[in-house]
């Protein structure tokens, strides 16, 4: 009787017991024979998720999927980033790695955009990246130095940018340039270029007319142009001609040079810099935002007539409709009351001024003259007050 009862009851269980066996055998059986299911993801999805990545993680997530092993090797976006901390503990060698990653990658396949961001940028390796980029119609490069200190080591000439493909190039680097007639570099595609920390230096010549540059005439398609940090040497003239240029940014530049600009469709012009900005303009005559900010010391040699030349260059900008200042470009024409009083505005379609100051002038009555003096170019001009605690050399990085 006890062997049938023992008999009848492992013949009810058995089945239950078989049956949760079996979902737990066929889940792993599942999961081992669906061979990852990113694996499944198309090629385009994979592409997507490099995009968050830098190079090394991708190459070190290519062991997480048979079908990742080689696909490292054909993302059209190279994402190259050093961190010193962890190169130093590891004993990774950086420069290396990006050496042989392009060497082994897919010769043919497509490379929309290269990202490389360091601490250290050696001049081989820098060539070597340009050089890749211009051969593998690249749109959009961007190389960015991150160390602390600026050394301007070495330089490369502009013979490196040939390419009928790149739209976007931003260099924050501590390299020079060197320019020698005649230009040879050829990006007739680029819409938007960014120089930061760049050296441009000019070969020296006896020639003075040959101390006139001009970058940026041989790019009909460029929209956007940002120089900051720049260093410009054994220049006189600094032109910058282009058809379709719309915004022209220059920033905390190094240079002793005048600027000569010739820009139809301009309409967003800014300056952050030295006060000693002489400015030739011609037809500007879409110009519609104009920012305009500088230092001004007590020190300084001269301030009515850099205040006076500060007009000359409002002059060449007169078509703007709205102006920003900082409160040191007002200090600089306080220096000349004879000026504010007798002079007229050069501003005459203008209809908002902003004045940007980091606490509020303390004497009324030069704040009083400087609106009149606005107001006599533009009576129905409206004022803006914009207060900004941070110090001017923070704010823009320009010393």
């Amino acid at each position: 009787m006890a062997k049938r009862s023992r008999r009848v009851k492992d013949t009810v269980t058995e089945p239950k017991m078989s049956k949760r066996s079996r979902r737990v055998k066929d889940t792993v059986t599942e999961l081992m024979n669906d061979d990852d299911r990113i694996s499944r993801l198309p090629d385009d999805m994979i592409h997507h998720i490099y995009s968050f990545r830098d190079a090394r993680s991708s190459v070190q997530s290519s062991v997480l999927s048979r079908r990742w092993r080689n696909t490292w090797k054909s993302h059209p976006r190279l994402n190259f980033e050093n961190n010193r901390f962890s190169s130093q503990t590891s004993g990774f060698k950086y420069p290396n790695f990006a050496q042989k990653f392009l060497s082994a990658r897919v010769h043919v396949a497509e490379l929309s955009a290269i990202d490389f961001r360091s601490n250290s940028i050696s001049l081989l390796l820098l060539k070597k990246i340009l050089d890749y980029a211009m051969s593998h119609q690249t749109r959009k490069v961007n190389i960015e130095f991150l160390g602390s200190k600026q050394t301007r080591r070495g330089g490369f000439d502009l013979s490196l940018f040939r390419s009928h493909f790149l739209e976007h190039l931003c260099l924050s680097i501590d390299f020079e340039i060197i320019i020698s007639p005649p230009l040879t570099w050829d990006l007739p595609a680029l819409v938007h270029l960014n120089l930061d920390l760049v050296k441009i230096r000019m070969e020296p010549s006896n020639d003075s007319a040959s101390k006139s540059i001009d970058l940026f005439s041989g790019f009909p398609n460029l929209k956007t142009l940002v120089l900051t940090r720049c260093l410009l040497s054994n220049i006189g003239t600094f032109i910058i001609a282009s058809s379709k240029l719309e915004y022209l940014s220059l920033k905390g530049l190094y240079c002793g040079c005048k600027f000569m600009i010739s820009a139809p469709k301009l309409a967003s012009f800014t300056y952050y810099g030295m006060p000693q900005f002489s400015l030739i303009a011609n037809d500007l005559l879409s110009l519609k935002t104009v920012e305009f900010g500088t230092l001004y010391h007590k020190s300084f040699d001269n301030k009515a007539q850099l205040g006076d030349q500060m007009i000359k260059t409002f002059v060449q900008l007169s078509k703007a409709e709205t102006l920003t200042v900082n409160l040191d470009v007002l200090w600089f024409l306080l220096e000349n009351p004879d000026l504010l009083e007798k002079r007229r505005c050069p501003f005459l379609r203008l209809q908002s001024l902003t004045l940007v100051v980091s606490k509020l002038p303390r004497c009324l009555a030069d704040f009083v003259a400087i609106i009149n003096f606005f107001r006599r170019g533009s009576p129905s001009i409206k004022f803006h007050l914009k207060l900004d605690s941070t110090p001017p050399i923070v704010r823009y990085r320009i010393w």
